[in-house]
């Protein structure tokens, strides 16, 4: 083998090391639009998801609540803001996913972040009301659990996805 094909060959192994590199640091890092799939997922975690499996979605980059009861990461974009995503855990497992503030973006089609009210009754005929400290939050039971619209001044403000019988409030 002569120098050159050797120089290229190392090219070649090199470049495929970037673009594995390159990958896995897109991998896993907090969305700044989540998605809300109604009754499954809130920003691509769902219930009943590991610590390991947030961390592939979500990334590293959190901060633990030291005053929850249970293990909670805070997924919080920057701007001195409480903004952004929490989740909570119990056996190392998601036993609640919810929005902090209410960050731009987030929701699925009609029930999107600010967007009225009226709008949950489109696709929930029925939804519970549960008085939160300082919000309310517009409850639908879903398989394994609830899904709660947090609610101020007639607006979705916030989302909750709440395993069991756990209160949407958090």
């Amino acid at each position: 083998m002569t120098v050159l094909s050797r120089l290229a060959r190392t090219s070649l192994v090199l470049i495929a090391a970037l673009a594995v590199g390159v990958s896995t640091a897109a991998a896993g890092s907090f969305p700044t639009k989540g998605t809300v799939v109604l009754g499954k997922s809130i920003g691509g975690i769902s219930l009943g998801e590991t610590t390991t499996g947030v961390k592939t979605h979500w990334g590293p980059k959190y901060d633990v609540c030291t005053t929850c009861k249970d293990l909670t990461w805070l997924y919080e974009y920057q701007g001195g803001e409480p903004l952004g995503a929490a989740v909570r855990f119990q056996n190392n497992k998601v036993v609640s996913v919810f929005t902090l503030g209410s960050p731009a973006g987030w929701g699925s089609k009609g029930l999107m972040m600010g967007d009225p009210l009226a709008n949950i009754y489109t696709d929930y005929e029925n939804p519970g009301d549960v008085h939160c400290i300082g919000y309310d939050a517009l409850t639908v039971k879903v398989p394994g659990g609830t899904m709660a619209f947090y609610s101020a001044a007639g607006v979705i403000y916030g989302y909750a996805l709440t395993a069991g019988k756990l209160s949407p409030c958090q």
